[in-house]
């Protein structure tokens, strides 16, 4: 019966863990690189968009109840699966182990990604409302490190995100058959892609002058 117990309690998890990666953290990081692709229009777009976003009301229910507390328990969760889960990919190279191996490489990419991002924003490069929020990026992404971290954080997000909506529908009964879950996993290998190209988009916004930007005279210092 104890047994028993620990299976269902085990199974109720991991769907749970499954659940909390699709909703809200999967639709979230689809908005949050939407927004910050505002950065492709210059600093007056983004800037407005980020006061709107810091301006919002109930803001620390959403960021805590929303967001942080199911991103905590699917990291925390994560990592248990992470370190108990067996790996077979080398034994039995298929393409759906290699998936899961790399399901979880990402994940620990992804966790110490998001933890730098969300403390470097809120408390060191971002920490005050009504800034010059792009001016402070482009700063911080001129650095080849930082800029080439978030590559790298970008890409393991956009894998982990495609191939976790794979596993959820495969662990919700969604795709059943071989067939179905052929295509799901075409499918969501196109919005890994996507979702990827977005997120290096909006990066590179930081980096490259928008075309509205471009056209301004440059400042002369008046200082000889």
């Amino acid at each position: 019966m104890t047994t028993d117990k620990q299976n269902y309690n085990e199974f109720l998890l991991r769907r749970l863990h499954s659940l909390t990666g699709v909703l809200p953290l999967t639709v979230f990081i689809f908005f949050h690189f939407f927004a910050n692709s505002y950065s492709r229009q210059g600093d007056a777009a983004f800037n407005r968009v980020v006061d709107s976003l810091r301006g919002l009301p109930y803001l620390p229910f959403i960021s805590w109840g929303l967001l942080l507390t199911p991103f905590l328990f699917h990291i925390v969760l994560g990592l248990w699966i992470v370190f108990t889960g067996k790996s077979n990919a080398l034994r039995q190279p298929h393409p759906r182990n290699f998936a899961f191996f790399l399901q979880r490489v990402t994940a620990i990419i992804v966790m110490v990604f998001v933890i730098y991002h969300v403390v470097s924003m809120k408390y060191v490069h971002l920490p005050e409302n009504g800034i010059n929020y792009y001016a402070k990026l482009s700063e911080k992404f001129a650095n080849p490190y930082v800029y080439w971290w978030y590559v790298i954080g970008v890409a393991a997000t956009a894998f982990h995100l495609a191939n976790g909506i794979c596993t959820f529908c495969m662990t919700w009964g969604i795709t059943v058959g071989r067939t179905s879950q052929r295509f799901m996993a075409l499918a969501m290998t196109g919005a890994g892609i996507i979702v990827f190209l977005i997120g290096i988009s909006a990066l590179n916004g930081f980096v490259r002058a928008p075309k509205g930007d471009a056209a301004r005279p440059p400042v002369v210092s008046a200082v000889r």
